[in-house]
């Protein structure tokens, strides 16, 4: 599985998921972290044979989350895409 780096946006402050106390929440958004690494880890560029890196979840106050990561090119992005 692929790591996935989850912060979570307490007030005006993004923190890690870690440093959040409710663990109703810490659980539903490990789950997140898990769902997405493994989805993304057998995504692979077709053109690099690479996957992508630095792979990072963020939710903000309303609970939308957005996914970013390092890619080698736009194909790897397209496969990711895909893949979720």
């Amino acid at each position: 599985m692929l790591s996935v780096r989850v912060t979570v946006a307490m007030g005006k402050k993004a923190v890690s998921l870690e440093e959040v106390k409710d663990q109703r929440i810490v659980t539903a958004l490990r789950q997140a972290s898990r769902d997405i690494g493994a989805k993304l880890a057998h995504v692979k560029c077709p053109v690099h044979a690479k996957g992508p890196t630095d792979v990072r979840l963020h939710f903000d106050a309303g609970g939308n989350g957005d996914l970013k990561y390092e890619s080698c090119c736009e194909k790897l992005g397209e496969a990711v895409g895909k893949a979720l």
